[in-house]
């Protein structure tokens, strides 16, 4: 349509070229109009909207001066008209609103004013209800609201009455409809609100009696919805309350029966969220969950028609609240399997799309257009490397030491104008991937509700029960979900904790507050002496807020009530609490969640049950990625040590600067299980920019682990022995970069990335890790895991292996150990080996690490605090 749009107004504008002479200025005045019709099409199909708007009203201005002259005076009215709709559109679309505003209505008035002659009744009729439709937006704006609302009467009155003629039914009924609006929103404003309903009523009622005639359908249902809210303030105004909302929940029935949320969801929604409101207030959740439920079978229908990421992600956050009170009332209605079922399919939508995209080519086989795409990332993605800010650098004041604390990340910067340019072209070739043909097919339906036995089936035993976390503005949920017991227990409970009456007190804004904005602080700082200062601060202040967090949650409430028998938790988190280390909170008898159950942890119950669904390949082959930019000086050793448990070949190895993200994905394709040691980042700022950082500008990001090209069928595990992996900030932030609690929960992280492209289970961590204690915890994990540990046992073993070996203790092993790599390094030397140097600072390194040992006394533990043990936890599988 937009190319023979073009040639029109290629078209028009010759012609109009040509009619700029004497006698041809009413031919002149209809060519301006079409020229003008044509930019206002232009800017109804999104292109360049205000500026083809501006373009349509210079043309009919012009049109307008020219019909001015007598014998004109219909082709006038018809300018001003379209003129008038024009700036009533630049209003809409935030230009001048008010003064468009005023522009359009002088336009109208002196169309309705020519039109007041007969034969143009009709035409009177359709200006007037123009005027009061931009009388009433003008209330709306603020300007004179009830002065202009009631000139917004008065016209649509005399609209009324002109339609009263045979003929002009629907108009008449459309009319009514505009009136009743109008007598609502006085009465909102005080103006003698009884009488105004009353006579919003009446109208409403007028112009329900002629809608009901095949064909109008949704404007009856529309209009039957009006009457609903009607009759419902009129109730809580103490008018016949009892009767009123009887009828307002008649109506509003009346009104569902005419729509079916696949075919008009937005309609749905409106009428759905309006009797689900209606029944909340009151308390009545049989009426509240009748409306709500219908309501979001609207939204998933209107989220699986958006032709676009923002536009899906935007209809579930404008409708979070239906969401929200749907649990609610579930809740209190006693209905707890539909609380939690709402919950799992309220949550991590994006997620599922993105499964939805890795499923569609889980067999490798992409498209061309796809991989033509992924081709021009890469390409931008070298040309950004120019810009040598891309990646955040080590600071020459953060140097390699023997201390603990040098973690696996990298300082965050300012990013440049340039670069910032780039990662927003970026983007946007993200965004065009989902405008393929075959994933908008995919996506295009809509997420059903789950059944409460696929949930009760991924639970692998009795002794296993799920937790899903759900926060309201007023309550914290968590939904415990176990196989039923012998003795006919609830298969589902709820522990529900009410939130303070300080609002900015609720549990999401405190963990903003006193968690998650103090960690973000940690890299804002500009030195490497303040981050170190803050990161301490932050590690100190750890124990105290966990110990508030427990006691918020009633932790060791729900373990007594609901969690008696039960050795392994599947946690869901929400929002904010995709952040806590859970196995660090207290609980009673001075031991930790993480010592009383075996924890992992899943974005969702469907990402739980793909991960399932896989098949289970034993992890028999590892690869290693390691130390990338070869300055963590502990991770050669660390990757070392796990080679010579798992026997892992030379080939296996992708070591140091050679490492590319060609190589990367390579190596994920040919490997069961992963060990992936090096720098990483998260990026609060830009979530999908997260990366596993890789030499020079080169890197892995989040972007690339969840695009079609990145798949690894055969990955059963990763390791990500890194800073962050498994930090996730996405959709906790509004358009001026805030933290925001009512946003979406969708938990992106790296190790989601790695979900997503495959891997049954991730080892992520919660924040930045010290290079020398994540040494020793993998090498702990990776025993064993060899030894044919479960990952959460493993996980578990190289825990308390740092909490509570002793400096007699690791110097001992250490010992051997230093034997041994001085004997492999002597081997090695003798056969001239092109290894020998590597082997070399191996033994040296576990050689400085025994002098720094020696700072301890020997019942010490050296590695007893949360911070180096603490941060790693189970993503997927156990």
């Amino acid at each position: 349509m937009l190319p023979n749009l073009e040639r029109a107004i290629a078209n028009y504008t010759e012609a109009a070229t040509i009619r700029r002479q004497p006698g041809l200025e009413r031919e002149l005045a209809r060519t301006l109009t079409n020229l003008g019709n044509a930019y206002s099409t232009q800017a109804e199909l999104g292109q360049e909207p205000v500026a083809n708007l501006e373009r349509a009203i210079a043309n009919y201005t012009e049109a307008a001066t020219i019909c001015r002259q007598p014998g004109l005076e219909r082709d006038l009215a018809q300018t001003l008209t379209n003129l008038g709709n024009a700036y009533w559109t630049q209003a809409e679309l935030g230009q001048e609103p008010v003064a468009n505003l005023e522009r359009a209505i002088a336009n109208y008035t002196e169309a309705a004013t020519i039109r007041r002659q007969p034969g143009l009744e009709r035409d009177l009729a359709a200006t007037l209800t123009n005027l009061g439709n931009a009388y009433s937006i003008q209330a709306e704006l603020g300007q004179e609201p009830v002065a202009n609302l009631e000139r917004a009467i008065a016209n649509y009155t005399e609209a009324a009455t002109i339609c009263r003629q045979p003929g002009l039914e629907r108009d008449l009924a459309g009319t009514l409809t505009n009136l009743g609006n109008a007598y609502r929103t006085q009465a909102e404003l005080g103006q003698e609100p009884v009488a105004n309903l009353e006579r919003a009523i009446a109208n409403y009622s007028e112009a329900a009696t002629i809608f009901r005639q095949p064909g109008l359908e949704r404007d009856l249902a529309t209009t039957l919805n009006n009457l609903g809210i009607a009759y419902q303030t009129q109730a809580e105004l103490g008018q016949e309350p009892v009767a009123n909302l009887e009828r307002a929940i008649a109506f509003s029935r009346e009104a569902l029966s005419f729509l079916n949320p696949t075919l008009l969801p937005a309609d749905t929604l409106r009428t759905g969220g309006n009797l689900g409101n209606l029944g909340f207030k009151q308390g009545w959740w049989d009426i509240a969950l009748e409306g709500y439920r219908v309501a979001v079978e609207a939204v998933e229908q209107s989220r699986a028609w958006a032709t676009s990421e923002a536009l899906r992600q935007e209809i579930v956050r404008e409708s979070i609240g239906v969401y929200e009170n749907l649990i609610q009332a579930a809740v209190n209605q006693g209905d707890l399997s539909l609380a939690l079922r709402t919950v799992e399919r309220s949550r991590s939508k994006r997620l599922a799309d993105l499964i939805a995209i890795s499923d569609l080519y889980a067999d490798g086989r992409i498209p061309p257009e796809i991989q033509a795409w992924y081709q021009q990332l890469q390409d931008s993605r070298r040309s950004k490397s120019q810009l040598a800010q891309d990646r955040p650098e080590l600071s020459k004041d953060d140097k390699p030491s023997l201390t603990p604390a040098l973690s696996r990340n990298t300082r965050a910067s300012f990013a440049s104008e340039q670069l910032l340019a780039a990662e927003a072209a970026e983007r946007q070739a993200w965004e065009a991937l989902y405008r393929f043909d075959a994933i908008t097919a995919q996506l295009q339906q809509p997420q059903p509700q789950p059944r409460l036995d696929e949930l009760m089936a991924l639970l692998p035993s009795p002794q296993t029960a799920l937790l899903s976390f759900y926060t309201t503005a007023t309550h914290t949920h968590i939904f415990v979900l176990r196989r039923p017991s012998r003795d006919g227990g609830e298969s589902v409970n709820c522990h529900t904790i009410p939130n303070p009456p300080e609002s900015a007190n609720d549990l999401q804004n405190w963990l903003v507050e006193n968690w998650v904005n103090p960690y973000i602080a940690i890299n804002q700082a500009e030195t490497a002496q303040s981050r170190q200062q803050r990161r301490e601060e932050w590690h100190q202040a750890m124990a105290a807020r966990l110990q508030e967090l427990a006691t918020r949650l009633q932790f060791d409430t729900l373990i007594q009530q609901h969690l008696q028998g039960i050795t392994d938790l599947i946690l869901i988190p929400h929002l904010f609490l995709h952040q806590i280390p859970f196995d660090l909170l207290p609980t009673a008898e001075g031991k930790l969640l993480g010592d009383r159950f075996r924890l992992q942890f899943v974005p969702s119950t469907k990402i739980l049950g793909l991960c399932q669904e896989r098949s289970q390949p034993t992890p028999d082959t590892l690869g290693i990625v390691e130390n990338t930019t070869e300055d963590l000086p502990y991770t050669p050793l660390e990757c070392e040590w796990v080679a010579q448990t798992w026997n892992v070949p030379r080939q296996l190895r992708l070591q140091g600067r050679t490492v590319t993200p060609d190589s990367y994905l390579q190596l994920l394709k040919q490997v069961q299980a992963l060990l992936s040691s090096h720098h990483a980042t998260s990026r609060p700022d830009d979530p999908l920019n997260s990366h596993l950082v890789l030499d020079g500008e080169q890197k892995v990001t989040l972007r690339d682990l969840i695009s079609p090209s990145w798949r690894f069928p055969e990955l059963s595990e990763v390791f990500l022995s890194c800073c962050e992996t498994g930090l996730s900030f996405a959709s906790f932030r509004d358009e001026e970069g805030n933290l925001r609690r009512e946003l979406l929960d969708e938990p992106l992280s790296l190790g989601t990335g790695f979900l997503l492209g495959g891997a049954r289970s991730v080892i992520s961590s919660h924040w930045a890790v010290a290079d020398l204690a994540t040494t020793l915890f993998s090498r702990e994990y990776h025993r064993a895991r060899r030894a044919g540990e479960e990952r959460l046992t493993a996980l578990h073993q190289a825990r308390q292996a740092l909490r509570e070996t002793c400096q007699k203790d690791w110097r001992d092993r250490l010992t051997v150990d230093y034997q041994q790599a001085f004997q492999t390094w002597q081997q090695l030397r003798r056969a001239q080996d092109p290894n020998t140097d590597a082997a070399g600072a191996n033994y040296q390194k576990i050689s400085e690490l025994i002098k720094w040992l020696d700072n301890f006394a020997p019942d010490a533990v050296p590695f007893q605090d949360y911070r180096y043990w603490g941060a790693f936890y189970c993503l997927g599988l156990p």
